[in-house]
């Protein structure tokens, strides 16, 4: 039955990524596996399947929860066989080992009967634990959980689900964790977090010495006053300090510096401004949830500017606002070596210091941006801001090399957090020459923990190519998915994609997560210079204790400010139709056997749908074609108004024209639609009951004419979308040498973000 069900199974799965190594790395007590296990990512990760005939969906709001602000609702409908399983596919634990699987689940509008079920992920679908048939109440969350032994290998994963037989019912879920070690309350484990993760605020004794670590397990040191609680009237004597279990902020004098906590180890990361001295500090609110003082100081001009400062419970990030006259927030972080503007539409901008020119920069930063910082240990500054109305400006340093200070605009009414993410190994630099392309090379860098890990290769030309690391499976690779299913890759990670052709993917994890590069040997693409690995995103066993640069994003501006401003429905790419290739290969063999009148509607039904694909990609090549006429024509009239910046908006429109000089190299091979259409209609017309001798032959003229039009159209919709994504760096990195261009940056950034907009799958929009 089960191997029927695994081949019958429907439903909906999100994003089913797999995750690294053969055996998921020891956790810590209490440690979550599970991703997403309490909804606050949304639907992410998690998928239901459903028996064949059994009808059901499932939806993630806040009508109720049973721990944070939202939780999975399930409705079943008709029952058949097994019902469903809502869950996520995991790797194993090791054999020998002890794990619980734990989750919150209640009945919506009458009782409702499940169990937990952790079962192989593959035949003979046995399980390694199961919990008893439970019957789930209206009135209040039950806590589902089963602690069991591995007791065999499970090489193929695991598939652990809340399961329901039950017609016609409705549940919810929330709170899932499945960990190695024994079973703790979810209560306990909830005060347990909250008592380690509180915010605390204390007057501390003389000057700090930032470039001193403070060890913050040892309790605090000699001279540090913890102000109470609910206290907000102290008059502070010394600085003052909040931390919590992930980062700290100081304030005092003229000061205002950011540190990391990693393993009760405090090291100070970079300073803030503005703010005024620290007797200036006010106490708005002090609690272990919740502490934000304000800081109030003059500006050059003599008037009051200074900062609000909020941090929260367990969250690696500072909020900050203005106060008074402020209207910047400026950020210098020490040893930063690069900045990075991540783009989830094509690749991100990488600069070191000596990519950026004397004073300051001006980069059109989105609503986020990250500064790479030495450790030991590692760190990413990740800023992230509600308002993008201004330009983020970057200058490097004078005195020493790096990158010196980042200035952000916070907008009218806006915000700025400051995220800290650090450990061994959350960033990664190696050096790549021409002469490494193609050669396979061992990083001494191993990711600290899955994810989807991303690699910024530096072009000879300056710009920057973003491929996403392949991470191991069973018989070969997966590459991980922005928001949606992941790939799989063969073990020698042969790949195809328009613009490149065949080659072999260039970075990826072993089982042991070690990092791999093999720099790609292609006539359209090579690199020289930095490579940079950072955490963009999650993928299904990423620690629930990891961030990811996504999870920043989403736990600062909320679930659907994020979802807009990642555009998750943009980065879906099309397929329609029938591709010209898959045509040939439907109709070449039914000419071949003589069995066209027999199987005459599925002709119809190929001839018609290998129309909507030509017709589709036509439309994408079209919509570029439009998107560079106008940005020309916008450019021009531009240049005629500023005739002082001629020369760098006649390269932008050069850039604008490769475009259209694609289109002009292959436009006798693509035809026109209406030209590929009368040969369909000429086929169907005089082919569809034809039965001559020369059939197969008459047919596989047709249809290698046909695969010839949609070849070229797949090359030039992938060259095009190329001379997109050049465009928008070009930019990007023009603005940030001059200035004046700013505007004309931003113009290019909303277009192009447009256009890339939802790919046609021969794109090749994510390699």
């Amino acid at each position: 039955m089960h191997a029927i069900r695994r081949s019958l199974a429907s439903g909906v799965a999100l994003v089913v990524a797999a995750s690294v190594g053969a055996a998921r790395p020891a956790s810590r007590a209490g440690g979550n596996v599970f991703a997403n296990g309490d909804f606050e990512m949304g639907r992410s990760f998690w998928r239901l399947d459903k028996a064949e005939g059994t009808a059901a969906s499932f939806a993630v709001d806040k009508a109720a929860a049973g721990s944070g602000r939202f939780s999975g609702l399930v409705t079943v409908g008709k029952v058949a066989e097994w019902g469903v399983q809502f869950g996520q596919f995991l790797d194993a634990g090791r054999k020998g080992s002890t794990w619980t699987f734990a989750g919150l689940a209640r009945a919506v509008g009458g009782p409702v009967k499940v169990r937990l079920e952790v079962e192989r992920h593959g035949k003979p679908y046995d399980r390694a634990g199961k919990t008893e048939v439970r019957t789930l109440t209206v009135k209040e969350w039950t806590e589902l959980h089963v602690t069991f032994k591995v007791g065999r290998d499970f090489p193929e994963g695991w598939f652990a689900y809340i399961s329901c037989e039950q017609a016609n019912c409705r549940f919810r879920a929330d709170a899932f964790r499945l960990y190695e070690g024994p079973y703790v309350p979810h209560a306990e484990l909830a005060r347990r977090r909250r008592a380690d993760a509180g915010v605390r605020l204390f007057d501390t004794a003389g000057k700090l010495h930032s470039a001193l670590p403070v060890k913050l397990a040892d309790g605090p040191p000699d001279g540090w006053t913890l102000v109470p609680p609910e206290k907000t009237d102290h008059a502070f004597k010394g600085g003052a300090l909040l931390h919590n279990d992930r980062i700290a902020l100081w304030l005092q004098g003229d000061t205002a510096a950011l540190g990391s906590v990693d393993e009760g180890v405090l090291t100070w990361r970079c300073r803030v401004g503005p703010v005024g001295r620290a007797e200036s500090v006010k106490i708005v609110r002090n609690g272990p949830a919740r502490v934000v003082v304000e800081t109030i100081g003059n500006d050059a001009a003599g008037r009051a500017a200074g900062l609000a400062l909020e941090m929260q419970i367990g969250q690696p990030f500072v909020r900050a606002g203005p106060r008074g006259s402020a209207t910047v927030l400026a950020v210098s972080p020490g040893k930063s070596r690069y900045v990075v503007l991540p783009d989830f539409h094509a690749d991100d901008i990488v600069l070191g210091a000596s990519d950026l020119p004397e004073g300051r920069a001006a980069l059109p930063v989105d609503h986020f941006f990250l500064h790479t910082i030495e450790g030991p240990p590692e760190a990413l500054l990740a800023v992230v801001r509600d308002r993008n109305e201004r330009d983020v400006r970057v200058a490097r340093g004078s005195a020493s090399p790096g990158i010196a200070c980042s200035e952000v605009p916070f907008g009218r009414d806006g915000h700025v957090w400051l995220a800290l993410l650090s450990g061994e190994g959350l960033w990664h630099e190696r050096r790549v020459a021409a002469a490494d392309a193609g050669k396979v090379l061992r990083l001494e860098w191993t990711a600290p923990f899955p994810a989807q890990w991303r690699v910024d290769w530096r072009r000879p030309d300056g710009l920057t190519d973003s491929w996403e690391m392949l991470l191991p499976r069973r018989g070969g690779f997966t590459k991980p998915g922005w928001f949606g299913s992941p790939r799989k890759l063969p073990v020698n990670r042969k790949r195809w994609t328009t613009v490149l052709g065949h080659f072999q993917y260039p970075c990826w994890l072993d089982a042991s997560r070690r990092g791999w590069l093999q720099p790609i040997r292609n006539k359209a693409l090579s690199f020289a210079g930095p490579a940079v690995i950072y955490p963009i995103h999650r993928v299904s066993g990423t620690p629930l204790d990891a961030y990811t640069l996504v999870d920043v994003v989403r736990a600062t501006l909320g679930v659907g400010p994020c979802e807009y401003i990642l555009d998750v429905e943009g980065q879906t790419s099309r397929y329609k139709g029938r591709a010209t290739c898959t045509n040939r290969d439907t109709l070449d063999p039914i000419y071949k056997r003589g069995l066209q009148r027999k199987k005459r509607a599925e002709i119809e039904k190929s001839l018609k749908e290998v129309m909507v694909f030509v017709r589709h990609i036509r439309g994408r090549i079209e919509t570029y074609r439009k998107f560079a006429r106008e940005l020309r024509d916008d450019l021009a009239g531009r240049k005629k108004a500023r005739p002082e910046l001629a020369r760098p908006l006649d390269e932008l429109i050069g850039l604008a024209g490769e475009v259209e000089r694609r289109v002009a190299a292959r436009r006798g091979k693509i035809k026109t639609p209406e030209q590929a259409q009368a040969m369909v209609d000429a086929f169907r017309r005089t082919m569809l009951d034809y039965e001559g001798p020369d059939a197969h032959a008459r047919c596989k003229r047709f249809t290698a004419a046909i695969v010839s039009i949609g070849s070229n159209q797949d090359e030039l919709v992938g060259e095009c979308r190329w001379a997109v994504r050049v465009l928008r760096q070009r930019a990007a990195l023009a603005a940030a040498g001059d200035a004046r261009l700013a505007e004309v940056a931003r113009e290019i950034a909303r277009r192009t973000r447009e256009v890339l907009r939802n790919p046609a799958g021969h794109e090749g929009a994510r390699h």
